[in-house]
């Protein structure tokens, strides 16, 4: 699971919660949920904002549905919390500092977001998203099977087009069958090589990766010289 370490700043405090370990696959729900142990504010009525070092909003985290990756959380950034509860408490930062709540005794409080998920889910057992499943290491080795190198093909959705130039695993992106493409226009992401790990060589923002099933082979002339 891969994480992200962000900052906290409150509406109603003055000092900075540094460097809290995330998930990225954490909802803003959950996120929320989070920070209340260590603000002590009611998710009721929270709302999140992702911001840079300087305080600029970068993002209005306002669906709960949403996770820290979706809306780009990356390293040190800041997850600010405005606090709208009419009775809210403005604590000092000392006192801030130590409020902190066990995990037995947050579970015995009726007013959290934890328990408002566990009347919904009763409710509607559809409310609380089901875990995703693991991805099969051997996901569309099938149609990988199909892919010869230095075959000619079209990326989709995009239209973009190139040569197939590695066909196999690539852990770095995520478990299953990857294609490598060189592409004919610089309207990749990397030149071949995936988190220091190297597949095939080209320049840089030729290279791409995709799932087999979005690569169609076929006899793709470069985008250049198609007629107008």
């Amino acid at each position: 699971m891969t994480t992200v370490r962000l900052d906290s700043t409150h509406s109603h405090r003055s000092n900075t919660l540094r460097e809290i370990r995330f998930a990225l696959e954490s909802t803003v729900g959950e996120t929320k949920q989070a920070l209340e142990r260590r603000w002590g504010s009611n998710p009721a009525f929270m709302r999140l904002q992702l911001r840079d070092e300087t305080g600029a909003v970068l993002a209005e985290l306002s669906d709960d549905s949403q996770t820290l990756g979706a809306y780009g959380a990356r390293d040190l950034q800041v997850l600010h919390v405005l606090d709208s509860d009419p009775n809210a408490i403005n604590l000092d930062d000392s006192e801030v500092q130590k409020y902190e709540i066990s995990d037995e005794a947050y579970s015995r409080r009726t007013d959290t977001f934890r328990k408002f998920k566990e009347e919904q889910a009763k409710k509607n057992p559809n409310f609380v998203k089901p875990v995703k499943k693991p991805i099969d290491p051997e996901f569309e080795s099938q149609q990988a099977a199909a892919i010869p190198l230095g075959a000619r093909c079209r990326l989709n959705p995009g239209d973009k087009r190139g040569t197939v130039r590695h066909v196999g695993k690539v852990p770095e992106a995520a478990p299953g069958w990857w294609v490598g493409v060189e592409l004919d226009e610089p309207l990749g992401k990397n030149d071949g090589s995936l988190k220091g790990v190297r597949y095939f060589q080209c320049q840089p923002s030729y290279g791409a990766f995709a799932r087999p099933s979005g690569v169609e082979i076929g006899d793709f002339r470069p985008a250049d010289e198609d007629e107008i």
